[in-house]
């Protein structure tokens, strides 16, 4: 037998692989969804990746994820940057598209007023309801409800529009399209009158709501209000 036959081979230990460290991928989920958790998310995401990195380099190499923890940290950092610019950005959208919503209750109410006066126009030889008692004709005679009467957007509540008081009396005008019959009123105003009555802010996204003679309604920026037609002359009788 060979002297090399008695030599036994001295077993090798396996090399351990380095563990991923979980607080740097902890860093990294918390970076990505830090926008969702109100920044909560995002200044953990600095704080764990920091945590990470340290115990990283004091493992010996039995921990590894550096690259996760910096871009954690990254990443959140630069949520901290980006957020107030994407608040500055979208918070006037919101606004707007919260004021558009709440002209479509107004909008529909002032529906009903124009269509509510036609009825009672219709009943009464094209005549409108007296200025002054509109409300409670069109309640009384013309079925409307009464919580039409009421805007959404006014926190007030109360009645929240006005009749073109400059209308004569009568639903018979030229250019019913563009003649205002209902329109947002500020608080207590009287029952009907002109643009005077509206309030000093719109109500809904910057605009007004306003009914017009032919029983459509439309929102209506504040420089285009003394553009539609708020005296109408009477429509001449076809002989």
């Amino acid at each position: 037998m060979s002297a090399s036959a008695g030599i036994q081979p001295v077993p090798q230990t396996p090399i351990a692989k380095p563990k991923t460290s979980g607080l740097a991928v902890a860093s990294l989920i918390l970076a990505i969804l830090g926008p969702c958790a109100l920044g909560v998310g995002m200044l953990l995401g600095i704080i764990l990746g920091i945590i990470g990195l340290v115990k990283i380099n004091k493992s010996g190499g039995q921990l590894r994820g550096q690259g996760l923890a910096i871009a954690g940290i990254v990443i959140s950092g630069a949520w901290f940057l980006l957020v107030p610019v994407l608040v500055a950005i979208l918070l006037p959208a919101v606004f707007h598209a919260t004021g558009m919503a709440s002209s479509v209750p107004s909008a529909n109410n002032v529906n009903q007023l124009c269509k509510a006066v036609h009825i009672y126009a219709s009943d009464h030889g094209d005549k409108l309801p007296p200025a002054d008692r509109w409300p409670d004709a069109l309640i009384q005679q013309g079925g409307l409800p009464p919580e039409v009467m009421s805007d959404p957007g006014e926190q007030n509540g109360g009645r929240a529009y006005a009749m073109n008081a400059a209308l004569g009396g009568t639903i018979r005008h030229p250019d019913p399209g563009r003649t205002v019959l209902f329109f947002e009123c500020r608080p207590g105003a009287p029952t009907a009158g002109g643009p005077e009555l509206l309030p000093d802010e719109p109500r809904h996204a910057g605009k007004y709501v306003i009914g017009f003679l032919d029983g459509h309604v439309e929102s209506v920026e504040p420089e285009e209000v003394r553009s539609l037609i708020w005296q109408p002359a009477p429509e001449t009788p076809q002989p």
